[in-house]
């Protein structure tokens, strides 16, 4: 019975491989890196972006900034997406993926996180398998009249996620 098993097995994988079809390859070996050596690397160029999930929001006029995480490198990264620009919406300056033990990653200065103002930006990754990390952005001021201004750039300016 098992010789049969074993025989059966070996013509199915026999006539797979004439087909040209092969075995799925693992998310673990379809990354570039993986643990500490993630940290600081771009989570779309190694792949670490394919199975990763937003793990907390924080919704604002006109954009959204995330925590991202990828279980197969056991990374966070935050991520900022700009909406077209209308009449009111705020603009990252910064971004940057803060762990609670104060190690952090940004992407920082209007061509990194903003250059085309409207798309998706993200921050280099932290390996965080145990650590809360959370996404934090600094935000440009301003209004259509000078009090506005003066009212958005006291209040505003920076916008956080909750740590996850």
């Amino acid at each position: 019975m098992f010789t049969r098993m074993k025989t059966a097995g070996a013509v199915v994988l026999a006539v797979a491989a004439m087909a040209g079809l092969q075995p799925a390859a693992s998310a673990e070996a379809a990354v570039g890196c993986y643990g500490d050596y993630c940290s600081g690397q771009d989570p779309q160029a190694t792949g670490c972006a394919a199975d990763a999930k937003t793990v907390a929001i924080e919704d604002l006029s006109g954009a959204r900034l995330e925590v991202r995480w990828s279980p197969t490198c056991k990374t966070n990264w935050a991520r900022w997406e700009q909406y077209p620009v209308g009449l009111k919406s705020d603009l990252a300056l910064s971004l940057v993926a803060i762990q609670d033990t104060g190690y952090s990653q940004s992407a920082s200065g209007m061509d990194d996180v903003n250059g085309t103002r409207a798309g998706t930006y993200w921050s280099p990754m932290i390996y965080s398998p145990v650590h809360k990390v959370k996404a934090a952005a600094n935000l440009m001021c301003g209004d259509l009249t000078i009090v506005g201004s003066a009212f958005d750039c006291a209040t505003g300016g920076k916008a956080e996620t909750a740590a996850v």
